[in-house]
């Protein structure tokens, strides 16, 4: 007896096993069920705010489903991974693009390290089903379902038998793979797409963003499964990280990029969608072509269907009434609301010439009616101002007078006072700007050289996306300054270039009244000699007709006569480059040789001159150089 109770005594007194935690389940006490729980919605939300991120970042909307057409553009991610709108890459290209703000690339890649690494985390310590929700909001919160998909299989691998090993870390890298490999196809798709249009240098920044996540990632899993292993797998170790991981890039953005440079990358994109130049020859034969086959029999002939359709549609290219032009004119009131809505919101920003510069070339857009009929191309242009942009060029030139920005501001505003028959503020506004811009060979002034790590974050000059001609914009200067310049007529003043507004006398237009794109413009021309006889801007007058040719060998017999007629004319230094053009288009080399070279020789100090080495450059040379300082 006393055998047994001493025997039975050694059994009680061993210790329990130690029961091994496998996951924040394992433990079935009702207060950690609440605290996983409770846990595993705070993961959910803060995720929620990763992916909502991650979807401004793209459109400027946190909330992916509020989007207007948001069940197209789901559908439209599953059409080639490689497209940049659709695609992860698009992260890195628009409307924020890497290589124009550096800084974006920690940001890009800290946040896809959360999106990828989170559920798979979340896979390991929840087991599998409790990461369903996270990639369900990388599919529709974050607007990415490849990568939902991608993720799927990742969590799979990472915490379901037989893929799954003991030591957690290693089951982490194994789910990471497919990351990997999706990572791998958005970088191909961004080189497709960007990449093999820039400098290979630049290069590594479309990689960097990519390497940075898988590594964060990497570095994610480390520091939590250490957590979870510390703690023996209560609820909670995914939390403090996941926030961070959050916060973090919404921090480095903020401060470093900010919010304004998001929506004005915005405006622009939607200035290109806006004005985007379509070929519209396949519809408009589409068009033609069923209109001809809706005639009663017997038809009219094919070409007289095609004409008239072609008027139709130039019709509703040009008429308020047309519901081309009325699109025109509503993207062109939607785009400035956008620049106006901008300037009200972000007062302080360095975009806000930008911006203003968008509306102003938004109010001056027209369509070119004459590519039209000549190539069926819908395209615009925006080099005759409207009075409309006129507070948005004066406000530019005001705030920015020596960027390129005020250079086209100027030009602009003194094109709006020359018309109005204010020739002094035209001459003084193209004065400045022909001293502060024309630098004869253009160069730009060497800059600041920034050290390793400020040239690697520096951003570029917000203007250059906006690829304005500077030397275009001194050239038409030049022209309308020597325009105003040499034709005080002695009879009719400057009546015949601004027109006659003086409240004793009927209106009369004038030669800057009237658009040089307008179908009509070589008939009002014609009329403005009759109007103004004997005027001294005949030769400018005769000019412009010979630009107006449709035929090159029209041009070059305008061009001719002119002249011929008008030896000492102010517009005989252009009319010798266009003739010297003209003829190249002509293949008639030599008389293009001659007419350039007579051009460099006898108006050595005009703007022209500079230009006829582009055309002729084995006898411009020695020339031009005595006559540049």
């Amino acid at each position: 007896m006393t055998t047994t109770t001493a025997h039975s005594t050694r059994l009680h007194s061993q210790p329990e096993p130690a029961v091994e935690w496998m996951d924040v389940w394992s433990r079935s006490g009702s207060k950690y069920r609440v605290r996983a729980i409770v846990l595993m919605l705070a993961n959910i939300v803060l995720f929620a705010g990763v992916a909502g991120f991650a979807f401004w970042l793209r459109s400027g909307q946190v909330f992916a489903p509020a989007r207007e057409g948001y069940a197209d553009l789901l559908w439209h991610t599953f059409q080639g991974v490689g497209e940049a709108e659709v695609s992860l890459g698009s992260l890195l290209v628009e409307p924020i693009s890497v290589q124009d703000v550096p800084i974006q690339i920690p940001i890009v890649g800290l946040l896809i390290a959360a999106l990828i690494s989170m559920p798979i985390l979340v896979a390991i310590l929840y087991r599998f089903w409790s990461s369903l929700p996270m990639i369900a909001v990388v599919g529709f919160l974050a607007v990415m379902p490849w990568l939902a998909i991608t993720l799927l299989g990742s969590c799979l691998l990472a915490s379901v038998k037989p893929f799954r090993t003991r030591f957690r870390f290693m089951s982490a890298l194994i789910g990471l793979v497919p990351a990997i490999v999706y990572l791998t196809l958005a970088w191909a798709g961004t080189t497709d797409a960007v990449v093999g249009k820039i400098d290979p240098v630049d290069r590594i920044k479309f990689v960097a963003p990519w390497v940075l996540a898988v590594v964060a990632s990497a570095v994610a899993f480390a520091i939590v499964l250490a957590i979870a292993k510390i703690v023996n797998y209560r609820p909670g170790a995914v939390t403090p990280l996941l926030a961070v991981m959050f916060v973090l890039p919404v921090l480095l953005f903020e401060f470093h990029v900010g919010r304004d440079e998001l929506y004005y990358r915005l405006l622009e994109r939607r200035e290109q969608a806006y004005f985007m130049e379509v070929d519209a020859s396949t519809q408009w034969e589409q068009a033609a072509m069923l209109a001809w086959q809706q005639h009663p029999l017997p038809r009219p002939s094919w070409d007289a269907v095609r004409q008239v359709e072609e008027e139709k549609w130039l019709f509703e290219l040009t008429t308020d009434i047309g519901p081309r032009q009325s699109e025109l004119t509503r993207h062109q009131l939607q785009l400035a609301q956008g620049c106006e809505e901008f300037h009200r919101f972000f007062p302080d920003s360095r975009y806000v010439p930008q911006a203003l510069f968008l509306k102003a070339r938004a109010l001056d857009r027209r369509v070119d009616v004459g590519e039209f009929r000549a190539s069926k191309w819908i395209r615009f242009y925006d080099n005759f101002p409207s009075v409309a942009s006129r507070e948005s060029w004066r406000l530019i030139l005001v705030n920015r007078p020596e960027s390129p920005l005020g250079a086209v501001a100027g030009l602009r505003l003194a094109q709006l006072h020359a018309r109005e028959g204010e020739i002094e503020h035209a001459m003084e506004k193209l004065g400045t700007l022909i001293a502060t811009f024309d630098t004869k060979d253009l160069r730009v002034p060497e800059a600041h050289e920034p050290g390793l790590f400020e040239g690697a974050l520096a951003q570029d000059d917000p203007e250059q996306s906006l690829r304005i001609a500077r030397d275009r914009v001194v050239l038409e200067a030049h022209r309308l300054r020597d325009l105003l310049t040499a034709n005080r007529d002695p009879i009719y003043e400057y009546d015949p270039i601004s027109g006659s507004r003086r409240p004793d006398d009927a209106f009369r237009v004038g030669l800057l009244d009237f658009d040089p794109r307008h179908e009509m413009y070589a008939e009002n021309l014609q009329a403005l000699l009759v109007q103004y006889p004997n005027c001294q801007i005949a030769d400018n007058i005769a000019l412009e007709l010979a630009s107006a040719a449709t035929t090159i060998e029209d041009r070059v017999r305008r061009l001719e006569s002119l002249i011929a007629d008008h030896p000492d004319g102010d517009a005989v230094p252009e009319a010798l480059l266009r003739l010297g053009m003209a003829y190249g288009e002509s293949d008639r080399r030599a008389e293009r040789e001659e007419t350039l070279a007579r051009l460099m020789r006898e108006y050595p100090d005009s703007v022209w001159a500079r230009y006829a080495p582009r055309y002729v450059p084995v006898v411009a040379t020695v020339e031009v150089r005595t006559s540049t300082p």
